[in-house]
């Protein structure tokens, strides 16, 4: 508890610091890394009401300096991307709620929407300058998760947990700061998330984030420091033993292979001869990863049962919802599904579904087609257009928009098999890269237009890095 309360205050004081010596749009990166990097074990439970974590406190701080800055004149609001969409499903949460079999809960998960999410949108989305300022967030967030991944190669080879330090709690997952021991695969890394599935979500999003960072780095000591945490991310999203992230990974890559510039399909190919390098220098990686795949195609197996358990899940979710039309409508509420107690069969066998692991199925289960509806079109929208705008702009200025789509896409991928949406600090990356992927096409748009304003006359043939096609 004092340890919490300790790093709450050196939080808030090195934010205030910072404003006041560079100004609002330096503490947005730093926000992006403190977000990315404190456990949720880090907080402070007033009387079983609600929870003081060390990310609600940052975000707290965030929002407060905004509007001093927005006061004094230091920093201008822009226009809200997605505004109606934001408000639709928070709007359609609230109804949810109202309706929800569990009301108390559903509140909270409606608070923690707005306060843990759709706040730090509203501030990444509206106070970010200019293009700059997109990568010193980016650089931010990469730090975090490579901070991350330090902890997290201590705890596979170490056997010691940073959230160790923080006080233990019980939850569905076992007791926090003790090692994820699988029945199946051993030791499985978390670090600082809550479960290793959300570590390597968030490895599967901050290895291009880091690999297009190395791209556009001018310092040696930047490309080192970036360099190194590739290596650790790597170790870490294998030692997480999780399938999903594995296979996010590598079509977030396939996609920068395709659509990246020439620097950033260079240090893949590099990686993928390091990777086969070590195929055959430590040939039990090569076995971890193959018996992983057979074990999930083989149905009587642990990890067999797992993959075959999100199938069942969603035809479960469907027979519970065509129960009622109301309930079809705006479904059960928000964390209602541990209490829907769903019974299904699954290799012969009659069992609890006690787990919801797909954030497709909860969100359908628990906001209703209708709910479902509105967060995946909104998913949709920013991924699609951010693709659109991307084969408008001229390379290099598209290459930030694609690395968006590789990030959101392995986020929509992730969604279909763990429950990721509503927890974690891989949603607040999610949120923090929606807010700069709606944000940066007018930036970069803006960046042009002051360039052709201040060189009128350009060679005959020369193009600005961003402009539009």
């Amino acid at each position: 508890m004092v340890l919490v309360i300790i790093l709450d205050i050196l939080a808030v004081a090195i934010m205030v610091f910072a404003n006041q010596r560079k100004g609002f749009r330096y503490i947005l990166p730093l926000a992006a890394f403190l977000l990315i990097s404190f456990p949720e074990e880090s907080k402070v439970s007033i009387g079983g009401l609600f929870d003081v974590t060390t990310q609600r406190v940052v975000i707290l701080t965030l929002l407060v300096l905004s509007i001093l800055s927005k006061k004094q004149g230091n920093v201008g609001p822009r226009q809200l991307p997605l505004k109606s969409a934001i408000i639709a499903m928070t709007l359609w949460w609230m109804l949810s709620s109202a309706n929800s079999i569990v009301f108390t809960d559903s509140l909270k998960a409606l608070l923690s929407l707005v306060l843990d999410y759709l706040v730090v949108y509203v501030i990444f989305a509206r106070y970010v300058p200019d293009v700059e300022t997109v990568l010193r967030i980016l650089f931010g967030t990469a730090a975090g998760v490579i901070v991350c991944s330090l902890f997290g190669t201590l705890e596979a080879y170490a056997q010691w947990s940073v959230v160790s330090l923080f006080p233990a709690e019980i939850h569905r997952f076992g007791t926090s700061g003790s090692l994820y021991i699988d029945e199946a695969r051993g030791l499985r890394v978390q670090s600082t998330f809550g479960h290793p599935i959300l570590f390597g979500s968030a490895l599967a999003m901050a290895i291009p984030i880091t690999l297009h960072l190395i791209s556009v780095a001018k310092k040696r000591g930047e490309k080192i420091f970036l360099w190194t945490g590739i290596l650790l991310m790597f170790t870490c999203i294998f030692k997480t033993s999780s399938r999903g992230p594995w296979m996010a990974l590598a079509f977030s890559l396939m996609l920068l292979l395709i659509f990246g510039q020439r620097k950033v399909r260079r240090y893949i190919a590099v990686i993928c001869l390091l990777a086969i390098s070590v195929l055959v220098v430590r040939p039990g990686v090569g076995e971890t990863i193959w018996n992983d795949y057979v074990s999930t195609m083989d149905e009587h197996s642990y990890q067999g049962e797992s993959y075959q358990y999100r199938y069942q899940l969603y035809s479960l979710v469907v027979q519970k919802l065509d129960e009622s039309l109301d309930r079809a409508l705006w479904g059960y509420g928000p964390q209602s599904f541990p209490y829907l107690h769903l019974t299904g069969e699954l290799n012969g066998r009659t069992m609890t579904f006690a787990s919801c692991d797909s954030s497709f199925a909860a969100l359908l289960v628990e906001t209703g087609y209708i709910g479902l509806l509105i967060v995946a079109s909104l998913l949709a929208f920013v991924l699609f257009s951010t693709f659109r705008i991307s084969r408008k702009l001229r390379p290099p200025g598209s290459q930030l928009c694609i690395l968006f789509v590789a990030n959101l896409a392995a986020f929509c991928f992730e969604m279909t098999n763990v429950a990721i949406f509503g927890w974690g600090q891989q949603t607040i990356l999610l949120w923090v890269v929606m807010a700069l992927a709606t944000t940066y096409p007018r930036l970069a748009k803006a960046e042009v237009s002051v360039a052709s304003r201040s060189t009128p006359r350009r060679k005959v043939g020369a193009e600005p890095q961003a402009v539009m096609a």
